[in-house]
């Protein structure tokens, strides 16, 4: 498949393009600072741009089988990413996000609820950024993918990788970045949680 991954050069965000290489697809990575990607491939192609750059986003995508996006806390460029996919035609989108971010299939959990407390007041921008992508998101026309994630952690990758909703006793707070790219890159193929938000964990 052809995946064009945004928010490549960072920690995780060079995890999946290795392991979205590794698999046999053809990546096309968005990168403000391409230098940051230290990676090299035939399967990878690079386009420089910034979150605010129509041209080069719609050029990103125009040929993609899926896009991941893992800039959730800039809103504004969830929405660029979502108009250039329609304009584009491409279905699929797999977007990280937090639990900042409500689903109607969640339970009262106060673990999580006083996580999100304390995120709303102490960073109160990102906070409302996500819960805007978020919004952008489920009101698009796409095949969308909300991945809700509380922490992450940078141990190596198990493959035990709980997924449910917050409050049914199943997920936990925190998980490996290595996993979570795994988990994201396996949303491109599984339409199990299509116009869905799972949230996950190790």
């Amino acid at each position: 498949m052809r995946i064009t991954i945004f928010g490549a050069t960072g920690r995780m965000g060079q995890l999946l393009v290795q392991q979205a290489l590794d698999a046999g697809h053809a990546v096309t990575a968005y990168a403000r600072t391409p230098a940051k990607l230290r990676l090299t491939h035939p399967d990878l192609t690079v386009v420089a741009g910034q979150l605010d750059d129509d041209e080069a986003i719609l050029e990103a995508v125009r040929t993609a089988d899926a896009v991941i996006e893992g800039v959730g806390s800039e809103s504004a460029a969830t929405r660029r990413i979502i108009a250039a996919m329609e304009t584009a035609g491409v279905k699929r989108f797999v977007v990280v996000s937090t639990c900042s971010v409500p689903d109607p299939a969640d339970r009262p959990d106060l673990k999580f609820k006083a996580l999100v407390r304390m995120v709303r007041t102490a960073a109160p921008r990102p906070y409302a950024e996500v819960r805007s992508a978020a919004e952008a998101v489920r009101a698009s026309k796409l095949d969308w993918t909300l991945v809700r994630v509380a922490k992450l952690n940078d141990k190596p990758a198990t493959g035990d990788i709980k997924v449910g909703h917050y409050g049914h006793g199943v997920v936990d707070l925190s998980l490996g970045r290595a996993d979570m790219a795994a988990f994201l890159l396996s949303q491109v193929t599984d339409e199990t949680y299509v116009r869905d938000a799972p949230a996950i964990s190790n």
